[in-house]
């Protein structure tokens, strides 16, 4: 019969192989997801919306750009004049003022009421401020337009994270995966080893008359069963690494398909979920989740439109003041300061305009916090939703780890029964399917938690933080 120690090495080769460390360097989740933050090409298409909005920012800030404005002109008639005049101005953010100051010059005949025109020999310098004291004091189309690019930039990166946040999630789903058939791999090579070791032993038993004919040829119908086996998981493995590789990319961006040798030589031991780590998994959500942040950036720029809708309803009250001097010879009435000032008033009677702009801008504000609180919602169900599943595949590897340990024992003991000669191999074949069964169950078990702590992760936003 067959030895005692035999079947004791055999056990081993089927309960262990699972666990067998790798020759090679494993690969790790960081690695993947760095390869992801690096080279995915739609992650990298979502950056470049985030250089269309830094871009947009830009462009507003044009409108606070230093303005330069020159003209010359002659006049040849009954009145000859030349004319030249530069101006530069200078709007400014704070309280919407505009600075302004020029020069011009204006020699020759002009007619009397064009007599402004004429200058000194050497010109006019002058300078002046436009200051609005009602409407575009606090806000205006300029500052607001500024204001508004500048969180679009913010909601561009949201939109970058969460592009991240789920092609990371996508693809540690596919790693593990990969990992779950690399380990089935291990336990299928383990099992068709032991029956490949064991097919010498029952053809020596058989040739002493220890055991039947039979027996051995069943033993040679399981190599071939679990020779078959093994191909397909390598197909499995294979079919899961040529999807892996849709984002574990080289440094050129070119995908990369993990070699078996790289499959970790474990899985991580589950830990249980806390209490309380739901609520605050849900308080990072709050905090970290794109979805809510994007809303959140989007009523920022609500609220600016909103405000400069309400500045369109006030009346326009500029104050205004213009100080310029003439300088070299001419009449004497160009000589010395000359100060202009003023106030401008302006009011449409009815604002219709104005106030139907607020109107809009007041109810868009009320749509974007209705969005706000059901993106709040969902969060909060994301993560519930993901802790419940978690909990529920911690729970499974108990149980599945105690089916293993009972598959375990009545392989043992159905070939103390073979030893005895009171079964038969293909009894004892069922028994080692029943445990490497259970084995790929475990290894099932323990990457559906690993998954479920992927979507509990990405749930509350916590994924960002594993990523580069």
């Amino acid at each position: 019969m067959i030895g005692v120690a035999y079947w004791a090495r055999a056990a081993v080769l089927v309960v262990v192989g699972a666990t067998t460390a790798t020759a090679q360097t494993a690969l790790e989740m960081p690695e993947v997801l760095a390869s992801v933050a690096r080279s995915f090409p739609l992650l990298e298409a979502a950056r470049r919306e985030q250089d269309i909005a830094a871009g947009a920012a830009r462009e507003a800030r044009g409108a606070f750009d230093l303005k330069v404005k020159a003209a010359a002109d002659t006049l040849q008639s009954y009145y000859d004049n030349d004319r030249l005049k530069a101006t530069l101005e200078q709007p400014l953010a704070p309280f919407g003022m505009t600075l302004f100051g020029g020069y011009r010059v204006g020699r020759g005949d002009f007619a009397q009421y064009d007599g402004k025109a004429l200058t000194l020999d050497d010109g006019e310098l002058s300078a002046g401020f436009n200051l609005p004291l009602l409407r575009d004091r606090s806000v205006d189309a300029r500052r607001a337009g500024l204001r508004i690019t500048d969180i679009g930039v913010d909601l561009a990166a949201q939109s970058v994270a969460k592009a991240r946040l789920s092609y990371s999630k996508d693809a540690l789903k596919q790693y593990w995966d990969w990992v779950a058939a690399g380990r089935q791999i291990t336990v299928a090579r383990a099992l068709l080893d032991l029956a490949e070791r064991r097919d010498s032993d029952l053809a020596a038993a058989v040739t002493l008359g220890q055991l039947a004919e039979v027996e051995r040829t069943d033993n040679l119908r399981v190599i071939l069963q679990r020779r078959s086996a093994l191909v397909i998981g390598q197909r499995a493995l294979e079919a899961t690494a040529i999807t892996l590789s849709i984002y574990y990319r080289g440094p050129d961006g070119a995908p990369l398909r993990p070699t078996p040798d790289r499959v970790p030589g474990s899985l991580p031991e589950p830990v249980p979920l806390q209490p309380e780590d739901e609520q605050r998994a849900i308080d990072d959500a709050m905090l970290r989740r794109p979805e809510v942040q994007s809303v959140l950036f989007k009523r920022n720029q609500q609220e600016v439109e909103t405000r400069l809708a309400g500045n369109g309803v006030l009346p326009s009250l500029n104050l205004f003041a213009d100080l310029s001097r003439d300088y070299g010879e001419g009449p004497v009435t160009r000589r010395g300061n000359e100060l202009a000032a003023g106030l401008f008033f302006e009011l449409p009677l009815q604002r219709r305009k104005a106030t139907g702009k607020l109107v809009q801008a007041q109810a868009k504000l009320s749509v974007i916090d209705a969005e706000l609180r059901f993106a709040q919602d969902r969060v909060r169900a994301d993560v519930q939703d993901a802790a419940s599943a978690l909990r529920a595949a911690f729970a499974s590897i108990d149980l599945v780890r105690r089916e293993l340990e009972v598959a375990r024992q009545l392989e043992a003991l159905e070939r103390d029964r073979f030893d005895l000669g009171d079964s038969t191999q293909f009894l004892v074949n069922l028994r080692e399917l029943n445990t490497a069964d259970a084995a790929f169950r475990e290894i099932k078990a323990l990457v559906d938690y690993q998954k479920a702590l992927v979507e509990f992760d990405a749930a509350s936003g916590r994924l960002l933080d594993r990523t580069p």
